[in-house]
């Protein structure tokens, strides 16, 4: 009877759980994968940024250790002696137990623990860099697929206009207005364009894998939520552009936040030259027969560094030397930001010109398209001139989304170099939305 009623049980629970990994696999065969969750997912899944981290993490317990260093030092030792005076009668040992303090009153005045949390503010800006660096390379990824899936959108259409060209040409051919030559060049357009939708295919799948590698999504499972270039590219406001946000780039902040650490490293050196306090006391248990017996001791005193052997001002001259390079150096990084940040913003204005006017030569392109039909069908112009047409017209549609994914690409690039990664996000918003979505 027990079995019985445990069957029951059993049974209903499998087919159940069966029931929900289908349909949590269903889900997942058809789930979208956006822009936004392969930005979340890259930084989850970065091995580096873990590191950074993990060293981040390292990194901070140099201020408890330098906080220790506020503190007295204490220190004891235990110990003994003998003393043979080459008379049996007077040879005898001492014994000791003592207690020691050391106070270096630099550490406290000088705040040495300013270093080590600057040195924390640097390790976490390298983090910050290794995860725009991840994002970057990503968003890349996303936008390639983007860009062939689109041009494999457009190459199918050029093979179902080549398919009914071919009917057409075949008909003409059999009727004997047209050659079979006329046929024969319309499939060797058709092959070229079968091989152009084949490695479109491959870099599709290429960066798709490379993707998932790095989010750690199932490249069987997922599918690319696609956006309107279009419709972001209109939305830009190229006046909001500011180049002077280079300021807020990772690489800079982590060489501004090195020079302050130098400038803190003076203080490291100017607390070696503060005196230190110490005192001490301990039990001696003396067998000096001579001696009034053992006896407690008690020191205390200062201890006043004098001369250093000009150390102290080596050091120093080392360390704004050091601050004097890495000052050069966020100069420079300066200069090649805004080098970099100008020629974005350019190219970006430059691309929209470019735009307008390819969108102007595409519908010329395409009343020169419908009017080659009606000349090819009269005889008046050759088949490979009717295909030529055609493929510019490909070529034409297929050269505005390069460069309307251009445009992105180089909008994303100044986000990246500028630390705007919610602009990256709110970007795909619109794109989205734009398709319904």
């Amino acid at each position: 009877m027990t079995n019985l009623k445990f069957k029951d049980i059993l049974i209903p629970i499998v087919l159940v759980l069966l029931m929900f990994a289908a349909l949590s696999g269903a889900v997942a065969q058809a789930g979208k994968v956006t822009l936004s969750q392969c930005i979340d997912s890259v930084q989850s899944h970065s091995y580096l940024l873990r590191a950074d981290a993990i060293n981040t993490e390292a990194v901070s317990k140099n201020i408890d250790i330098r906080h220790a260093g506020y503190m007295p030092l204490i220190s004891g030792n235990v110990g003994g002696e003998g003393r043979f005076l080459g008379s049996d009668q007077y040879s005898f040992g001492q014994q000791w137990t003592m207690i020691h303090g050391d106070w270096s009153m630099g550490n406290l005045i000088k705040k040495t623990e300013l270093v080590a949390k600057q040195q924390v503010i640097t390790a976490t800006l390298k983090q910050e860099k290794t995860r725009i660096d991840g994002i970057s390379r990503v968003v890349s990824l996303y936008m390639n697929v983007l860009l062939k899936k689109k041009q494999l959108e457009l190459l199918n259409e050029r093979t179902s206009f080549l398919d009914k060209h071919k009917t057409v040409a075949q008909s003409l051919w059999r009727a004997g207005v047209k050659t079979q030559l006329d046929v024969l060049q319309t499939e060797t357009e058709i092959s070229k364009t079968e091989e152009a939708k084949v490695r479109a295919e491959m870099e599709i799948r290429n960066s798709i894998l490379e993707m998932c590698r790095l989010t750690g999504f199932d490249e069987q499972k997922i599918s690319l939520e696609n956006i309107s270039p279009a419709s972001i590219v209109e939305s830009v406001d190229d006046k909001q552009l500011n180049a002077a946000l280079i300021t807020c780039n990772p690489l800079y902040k982590i060489l501004e936040s090195q020079v302050r650490t130098q400038q803190l490293r003076l203080n490291d050196v100017g607390a070696k030259q503060w005196p230190h306090l110490f005192v001490g006391g301990g039990y001696f248990v003396d067998g000096d027969p001579t001696g009034d017996g053992n006896f407690w001791s008690l020191q205390t005193g200062i201890t006043i560094p004098i001369y250093q052997w000009k150390a102290i001002r080596n050091q120093k001259s080392q360390i704004n030397l050091i601050s004097e390079s890495k000052n050069m150096e966020l100069q420079n990084l300066e200069r090649e930001l805004t080098i970099h940040v100008n020629k974005t913003t350019t190219r970006l204005l430059d691309l929209k010109e470019m735009l307008r006017v390819s969108q102007n030569r595409l519908k010329t392109l395409n009343e020169s398209l419908e009017l080659a039909g009606l000349n090819y069908k009269a005889g008046m112009i050759t088949n490979l001139e009717f295909l030529a047409v055609q493929q510019q017209q490909t070529k034409n549609m297929i050269g505005i989304e390069e460069l309307r994914l251009e445009y992105i690409l180089n909008l994303i690039e100044f986000y990246l170099t500028t630390n705007q990664i919610d602009k990256i996000k709110s970007m795909e918003v619109i794109g989205l939305q734009a398709n319904g979505q």
